[in-house]
């Protein structure tokens, strides 16, 4: 199984560069360079959020995770090097009276690689794809009592190699729409296993359909000047892990995110 998993994970790098090689931007780079909102950036939202964590229980914990991330993004002449640290922690995540203290944070780091540019409704579209490498960690610790040494507590990483894409669609010299997709596609899980029930191993290999973590945001850029800016953005997250009890996390955050261009 692990030599399959090296298999498809070198097929999958190779297509990838592939697709970036014969897609690739190059008289059109300097227009790359300007358009894409380089420096450093920091970002709050907030949002609904439900998990379904079955090490814990079959029923759903939802409520408020406030979010925030810090990143930096630095352009050179064929590529853009992107770092994107998130953190999240509330221990306000219910099911009717039982609450949960859930914590999760990702490290995110890419390169982008513009595309051919496109045109949309007679404005320029331009579109970055390449490869990353991220780490996730989740850990939820329900507020329930317990005696003995019994505990109630979970936690689930995940090391995974993936895609960032990027798309930006000025629409004006200062304000423009921007989206983009983050993906998992090959992991290295971890998760918390009970050893007395079974003899599961607690780290394994997973695929885009065993391990996924994934976000998604679509949203608007306005330069206040021209180093400076301003984000407004609607933000999904999915994290779905199934080689052991099953765990499902999904939220949607409404993003505000200032970015400093160096």
């Amino acid at each position: 199984m692990k030599e399959l998993i090296k298999t498809n994970l070198k097929i999958f790098l190779s297509a990838l560069t592939f697709l970036i090689a014969g897609q690739v931007s190059g008289q059109d780079s300097l227009s790359y360079l300007n358009v894409y909102p380089a420096g450093i950036s920091f970002e709050y939202g907030i949002g609904n959020y439900s998990v379904k964590d079955e090490y814990i229980s079959k029923e759903k914990y939802s409520g408020r995770l406030p979010y925030y991330s810090f990143g930096w993004a630095r352009k050179h002449t064929k590529y853009v090097y992107r770092l994107e640290m998130a953190y999240r922690n509330s221990n306000d995540i219910n099911n009717y009276n039982v609450s949960t203290d859930i914590t999760q944070f990702a490290l995110n780091q890419g390169f982008l690689y513009p595309l051919k540019k496109r045109t949309l409704f007679k404005n320029d579209l331009y579109i970055w794809l390449g490869p990353s490498v991220e780490f996730f960690f989740y850990y939820s610790k329900p507020d329930i009592a317990v005696s003995g040494f019994d505990y109630a507590q979970s936690f689930a990483g995940l090391l995974s190699a993936g895609f960032n894409a990027e798309f930006i669609y000025p629409l004006k010299r200062n304000f423009q729409l921007e989206s983009s997709l983050s993906l998992s596609v090959l992991s290295l899980g971890f998760r918390m296993v009970d050893s007395e029930e079974d003899n599961q191993s607690p780290a394994n290999l997973l695929t885009l359909f065993s391990g996924l973590n994934s976000s998604f945001d679509l949203g608007a850029r306005y330069y206040i000047f021209n180093r400076l800016s301003v984000k407004l953005a609607f933000k999904f997250e999915l994290t779905r892990i199934s080689v052991w009890d099953p765990l499902l996390s999904a939220s949607d955050n409404l993003i505000i995110g200032l970015r400093y261009k160096f």
